[in-house]
């Protein structure tokens, strides 16, 4: 059950990677609470998070309409909040914030732990390309949430990256206000 599942998720962001890369996949543009989006991921994974004692800062405002695919937006989400379960060390904290920059909401998904290589920095946005490929195999991972990650952003006509500090790694994407 557990291989039929990773091979489902698989299928699903390679069809939707597909679509995208295509230009027959359209963005269901709507305004949204951003707040609220960002609330409900969290609850989805509150078991897990629970589950490895990942202790989880919000800072974000009570109310942020944003202008987007809330769908896909949740999508880039729960991409980097898997991300950074997954790659939290022994400290098993993840910080998500949310800033409004002009007319853009920035928002960051910081997790403690490993830096990601600089050499890999520009390549983790590649189809398939993983970091730590054995670490990767034992939680599933496919190498291809972060390019659906950025094919997402490029409909939306935004950025996303990542940031390496010096106790952890800080994912980032933008929405339009």
């Amino acid at each position: 059950m557990d291989e039929a599942s990773k091979m489902n998720r698989l299928v699903k962001e390679l069809l939707d990677l597909s679509k995208i890369e295509s230009g027959s996949f359209k963005l269901d543009k709507t305004a949204f609470n951003l707040s609220s989006l960002i609330e409900s991921v969290l609850d989805k994974y509150q078991p897990v998070l629970v589950e490895k004692g990942i202790k989880v800062e919000l800072d974000i405002p009570e109310y942020l309409t944003v202008n987007g695919d809330a769908v896909r937006i949740e999508q880039v989400l729960v991409n980097y909040l898997v991300n950074a379960i997954n790659h939290t060390d022994d400290k098993k904290e993840i910080r998500i914030q949310a800033v409004i920059q002009n007319e853009k909401v920035r928002v960051s998904i910081y997790n403690s732990g490993e830096k990601i290589p600089d050499k890999s920095l520009d390549k983790i946005w590649t189809s398939f390309y993983k970091v730590d490929k054995a670490r990767t195999r034992s939680y599933g991972g496919t190498g291809l949430g972060l390019s659906v990650v950025k094919a997402i952003q490029d409909l939306h006509g935004n950025s996303c990256g990542v940031e390496n500090l010096e106790d952890g790694v800080l994912f980032w994407f933008e929405v339009d206000r």
